[in-house]
């Protein structure tokens, strides 16, 4: 099943926590736009949605979303239909190119020369001649 879906800005929206002023979580679609998302109301606003029950745990404006995305380098082109864009998201959250981060080698790496490192003689200052 998919992660995200356009809503149709009529079905309820289910939130993850419940509204601090009326300890509410589902709301009419009428209710969520006044309420949360007033952009919401344009006939050209396209709201992304997740497609779980709990819906309102993300919500997009479709293009922001698209250019965001694709400015963080997801495989998202211009030719894409908006089902295309959003299984290119949903990919490139599950397999987000590697930001810099270590791998599991490199940091096994490391720990493994620093318990080198540690293991080593030391010249005792004390004493400059000290051999090691």
């Amino acid at each position: 099943m998919a992660r995200y879906k356009v809503w149709d800005k009529v079905s309820d929206i289910y939130t993850p926590g419940r509204d601090k002023e009326t300890g509410r979580s589902r709301w009419s679609a009428q209710e969520y736009i006044h309420k949360f998302i007033p952009w919401a109301a344009s006939p050209e606003a396209i709201v992304i949605v997740e497609s779980g029950p709990i819906n309102g745990a993300t919500v997009w404006e479709y293009y922001k979303a698209k250019e965001h995305f694709r400015r963080l380098g997801a495989n998202i082109t211009d030719d894409m239909t908006v089902e295309q864009v959003l299984a290119a998201i949903e990919e490139f959250e599950d397999n987000p190119p590697n930001s810099g981060e270590s791998t599991a080698e490199e940091r096994i790496a490391a720990a493994l020369e620093a318990q080198v490192l540690l293991a080593m003689p030391t010249v005792n200052d004390d004493d400059p001649e000290e051999e090691i």
